[in-house]
């Protein structure tokens, strides 16, 4: 009995000593022997509200909406509005001539019709042509994505000066091409959010126009020393003639301030924004508002007004008048804090040193907006919108608010829409 219980006992030790040399033998190979390579997977877009992750390209299309700037109020889905779209090739330079898509705002939020990826340099212009209470249209207005990823900021062009955001560069063929100036945009505290899901979208948030005061919803007019000379309030009566002046203005010394003056007549609703336009090569061209004077005081002293921020233009058949235009900057009363109207003020320093004294001399006025500046600086003002090209549909505007434009008729200015009359100092 006690001999058999020792072969069984041997032949235990036995296996467990087999069992251990081969598992010592199959750790000395496993050096030696090729392992496969691991499996690589890649994730699915996050779902929920996750964003993506980081280091990694998703594409998607991108969805947005429109509303007004002063009241908040969205643009209603059907409201005729536009999104245009450009993206930067990849030596990062926007050619304007070529959209990727050009899409009318119908739904709310509205959805693009492309895709877009991670890390794309985008421009978007948004323009809409709801018209607000007291208004006409919207100004457009331009916004850059610098790389798109879920928190990228989405960033404005500056309201005063817009095309100071784009640095032009000029092929051999005459077309021109930009890069972005980020230092000009303005932080509007919006981003980008990643919208996950079976069907993922870039969010852009919510694009907000300035409503354009309509030509019924602004007050013009001259002024000295509380004195109405001349106003006009419905873009259509121009004060045009002598009879039609309320009261001339009488000197009491030899300089004094007649000042023209933009008053709203409803709230909520802005003047003066610049806006940019494409041409046929490609050339981005800011059209700004202005004020133009004219007077038959030509013994003027100019400096006062050069001075007050007006610029001599030169118009070589304007003969028998000085003539003088006058840049609005939107941010000094033409647009209103929510519930206010619009209220410009700009003086015109008359120092009569040089004039005959006791002698009645005229002063006409403009208000223009949409101009090209160089033009206007050669006498040439405009009630032409410009011509819509590249990745533009449209400007959201129509025309310019005052309809009548500086001529001349033999030397002297002509289809003025304000005339007004001055005394000199005795």
């Amino acid at each position: 009995m006690a001999k058999t219980q020792f072969n069984a006992t041997m032949a235990i030790a036995l296996v467990i000593i087999v069992v251990l040399a081969g598992v010592v033998f199959l750790n000395w190979q496993l050096p030696f022997i090729q392992q496969p390579a691991p499996i690589t997977i890649t994730p699915p877009p996050p779902t929920g509200t996750t964003p993506p992750t980081a280091g990694q390209a998703y594409s998607a299309k991108a969805q947005w909406q429109i509303r007004d700037k002063l009241t908040r109020t969205a643009t209603a889905a059907g409201d005729t509005g536009y999104v245009s779209i450009a993206r930067a090739n990849s030596a990062g330079l926007f050619d304007l001539l070529n959209a990727v898509e050009e899409t009318e705002y119908d739904a709310a939020p509205d959805t693009s019709a492309g895709t877009y990826t991670t890390g794309d340099k985008l421009i978007l212009a948004v323009s809409s042509d709801n018209d607000p209470t007291g208004g006409d249209e919207t100004y457009p207005r331009w916004f850059y994505v610098n790389s798109l990823d879920h928190g990228a900021k989405v960033l404005a062009f500056p309201i005063v000066n817009p095309i100071s955001a784009l640095n032009a560069q000029v092929d051999g063929t005459g077309q021109y091409k930009y890069t972005v100036n980020q230092a000009a945009l303005q932080d509007v505290g919006q981003s980008v959010v990643w919208l996950a899901g079976t069907t993922p979208y870039w969010d852009f948030g919510t694009f907000e126009l300035y409503g354009r005061v309509d030509n019924a919803g602004m007050i013009q007019q001259l002024t000295n020393k509380g004195t109405v000379g001349t106003t006009l309030n419905d873009g259509a009566t121009w004060e045009d003639t002598v009879g039609e002046i309320n009261a001339n203005f009488t000197f009491t010394s030899d300089q004094e301030d007649i000042y023209f003056e933009l008053i709203g007549e409803a709230a909520d609703v802005a003047y003066g924004l610049p806006y940019l336009a494409v041409t046929a090569t490609g050339q981005v061209i800011q059209y700004n508002a202005v004020l133009v004077i004219t007077t038959n005081a030509l013994s003027l002293s100019i400096q006062p007004l050069l001075d007050d921020g007006w610029v001599q233009l030169n118009k070589p058949d304007l003969t028998a008048d000085l003539a003088f235009y006058y840049i609005l900057d939107p941010t000094k009363g033409g647009i209103p804090a929510n519930g206010d109207i619009i209220n410009i003020k700009v003086p015109i320093t008359i120092n009569d040193a040089g004039l005959t004294a006791s002698t009645t001399y005229q002063l006409e006025g403009w208000v223009l907006d949409g101009q090209n500046v160089a033009y206007v600086a050669q006498g040439t003002t405009t009630t032409s919108l410009p011509t819509v090209n590249g990745f533009l549909t449209e400007y959201g505007l129509d025309t310019v608010v005052e309809p009548l434009a500086l001529t001349v008729s033999s030397g002297s200015a002509a289809t003025m829409q304000l005339l007004s009359q001055f005394a000199t100092n005795a």
